[in-house]
């Protein structure tokens, strides 16, 4: 029963969510379907060094940032893809802590978002094995219920973040994003 309620909710904003997004793609001007290339620092007003949108993408045009997402629950890993890729970010998934390990050590990865409550192995514990293959990566907790002792585990293995459910899917993505925005600046404050 309680997987109805959370599930309900979650399925009615992807509705909600996939259709804003129709919406929106259906009032973008004509030239920006075709005109794909990044802004340039030269194309920049003189004394203006930054852009202050949370692009995502590289000057090759690829994804500048790759996540991953992992939840047990598919309806939540759907949002939160659809979400982030609307950002050009790179978005992988993981429905269990076995297949985020194998995935965070074959991808390189800015950021993971992390269910706490998993069936194979708990957050903590794949966080564990996460930070023996990378100690770098920016992680995020994901949970329903936490108790402060696992809370505390999570802060001292890096978590800066925590996210509870249900939550709001903006917050998630402004709080994501302003990670990696802010890692980039960083890693080259000349881009």
């Amino acid at each position: 029963m309680i997987y109805v309620l959370i599930l309900l909710p979650v399925s009615l904003i992807l509705t909600v969510m996939l259709i804003k997004r129709r919406q929106h793609e259906n009032n973008k001007p004509i030239i920006a379907a075709y005109d794909r290339s990044p802004l340039q620092q030269s194309d920049l007003p003189h004394g203006h060094g930054h852009l202050p949108s949370f692009t995502a993408q590289n000057q090759a045009g690829r994804p500048r940032f790759s996540i991953l997402i992992v939840d047990d629950q598919q309806a939540i890993r759907m949002l939160l893809r659809e979400l982030f890729e609307q950002e050009e970010v790179a978005v992988h998934e993981a429905g269990n802590g076995t297949a985020a390990i194998e995935t965070v050590r074959q991808t390189p990865l800015d950021f993971i978002l992390l269910d706490l409550k998993m069936p194979d192995m708990d957050g903590i514990e794949t966080l564990r094995a996460i930070r023996r293959a990378n100690r770098t990566v920016q992680v995020a907790m994901i949970t329903a219920f936490g108790d402060s002792g696992t809370l505390e585990t999570a802060k001292q293995l890096g978590v800066q973040s925590f996210f509870t459910k249900p939550f709001d899917i903006e917050h998630v993505k402004n709080s994501v994003m302003n990670s990696l925005t802010k890692m980039d600046c960083k890693v080259d404050p000349q881009e």
